[in-house]
């Protein structure tokens, strides 16, 4: 039977680049050292980093950020895209140098997907408190016609009460979000499912925005897989629990006025 298991290194006081000096206590590597090893592994293996993501089973299709997140560690910056060690990121927010620049795939709750100017349009204002012209009106409430909130009223893309749903069925919704896109087949590979795809990826991050939950919950059943997809039902059956729960805001502000009872 092969043994599949790493193994077990520990700092030995000397750089591991071989050049024969001595590290620090509890450190593999002289200062920068670390850097040019990786660069020299790199120039043997012959590989740009793109070959080494896809060799490794990452790229377009599946996040190595979002893994090292969620298997080594990793956090993300509450402000930023940015995400590394707890460590750095302590570093990073010291530093103050968080940027609203994330890449796609990777933005917070905040901001639409990059390159979607419909989502942009729904989202609202952006984070720097600026009206959009386009986004005048999506506050209103939209009553679902598919999906698994079907027949249901929705707080508008920019509601705050997208912020409130639970995070017990934020949590729920996450693992079959995940399973779902990795890897990524069926439907969702479809080029007309992209918008679709962004959502769903982000409900496998936890950081839906409105816009994303109006996309999830206004598509159908068949949109997120085939009728013997496990995982798909999984999805869509955390998806219904989220429109149980979710209720306009100026709905529930309304509920029990007086001036309604009397109305007429």
């Amino acid at each position: 039977m092969t043994d599949t298991r790493k193994v077990r290194l520990v700092p030995t006081g000397d750089c591991f680049c071989g050049c024969g000096a001595e590290a620090e206590i509890g450190r593999w590597f002289v200062r920068g050292h670390d850097i040019t090893a990786a660069a020299a592994l790199r120039a043997l293996e012959g590989m740009k980093l793109p070959q080494r993501l896809v060799s490794l089973g990452f790229g377009p299709e599946r996040s190595v950020v979002q893994t090292a997140v969620e298997e080594a560690g990793w956090v993300r910056c509450a402000g930023c895209a940015y995400a590394g060690t707890p460590a750095n990121l302590a570093a990073h927010t010291r530093a103050g140098t968080c940027t609203d620049d994330a890449p796609a795939g990777e933005r917070q709750p905040a901001g639409p997907e990059a390159g979607d100017p419909e989502a942009a349009a729904q989202a609202g204002p952006a984070r720097s408190g600026r009206a959009d012209p386009a986004a005048a009106g999506t506050a209103a409430p939209v009553r679902a016609e598919f999906g698994a909130a079907r027949g249901r009223l929705l707080p508008g893309a920019d509601d705050p009460s997208w912020e409130e749903v639970p995070l017990h069925l934020r949590q729920r919704l996450r693992v079959p979000a995940h399973q779902l896109v990795t890897p990524l087949q069926g439907r969702l590979k479809e080029k007309e499912s992209r918008r679709l795809l962004s959502a769903v990826r982000a409900a496998a991050r936890m950081r839906v925005t409105g816009a994303h939950w109006h996309l999830l919950l206004t598509a159908s059943r068949e949109a997120f897989g085939s009728p013997r997809s496990a995982r798909a039902r999984a999805l869509y059956e955390a998806l219904e629990q989220v429109a149980q729960e979710v209720t306009p805001a100026e709905e529930r502000e309304g509920a029990g006025r007086p001036e309604d009872a009397t109305a007429g």
